[in-house]
């Protein structure tokens, strides 16, 4: 007989999932372009009239896989530190092609080590920690950031309410919407090194700045 916490639990667990398969998950409206030269985005968006909302800031986050017995394809949940707040996330990546195949919950927390521990003890099992540089613009009510992934190039995601206001400031920016990537990261680093998804998401526990590159061999 399971115990009230593990049946509690469980509950819990099939609470969350009730809702991600459902229409009421949120679409991120995100396009991700690699590769990027830094100091020309921040002058093309200077003189659109964009504004800078945060200076480059360290984030840390931690990745989990699902519960075993209810995972759900291109899903995981991540806790990350985002210096003036934590938040826990749940995302579904459908990998489609299509910026609508990008979709999360995401909630604000109090405590990294709590929402971390929290859950590991539902049966989330960690599989990296990682950590990025961030830097944040706005323009037109979009969103811009600006990403420093260990052992890659920069990269922007733009963000905004939908696809045609996210295109639009895309485009403004001189980027090719043919281009725009609508995946996680995983797949800018299977890009660059010819390596598999699976490889960065299951056999790579750290991604850090201060290491050496574990996708080169």
């Amino acid at each position: 007989m399971k115990s009230n916490f593990n049946q509690e639990s469980d509950l819990f667990i099939n609470f969350i999932l009730n809702v991600m398969t459902t229409k009421n998950l949120n679409v991120e409206y995100e396009a991700t372009f690699c590769d990027i030269n830094v100091d020309e985005i921040r002058e093309k968006v200077k003189n659109l009239n964009g504004k800078l909302l945060k200076p480059m800031f360290s984030q840390k986050r931690t990745v989990f896989n699902f519960p075993k017995g209810h995972e759900i394809k291109g899903g995981w949940l991540r806790v990350r530190d985002e210096a003036d707040k934590i938040t826990m996330t749940l995302k579904i990546m459908e990998s489609n092609g299509f910026i609508e195949g990008q979709k999360e919950i995401e909630l604000i927390v109090n405590s990294y080590e709590n929402a971390v521990n929290l859950l590991k003890t539902m049966g989330a099992e960690e599989k990296a920690v990682q950590e990025t540089k961030r830097e944040l613009w706005e323009l037109d009510g979009v969103e811009l950031m600006i990403d420093w992934w260990p052992f890659l190039k920069p990269v922007i995601e733009i963000e905004g309410k939908n696809e045609i206001e996210v295109k639009k400031v895309a485009e403004k920016l001189g980027f090719d919407w043919n281009k725009a990537i609508f995946d996680s990261i995983d797949y800018v680093y299977s890009r660059k090194y010819n390596i598999s998804t699976d490889r960065i998401n299951n056999n790579t526990p750290i991604i850090m700045f201060n290491m050496e590159n574990p996708f080169v061999d």
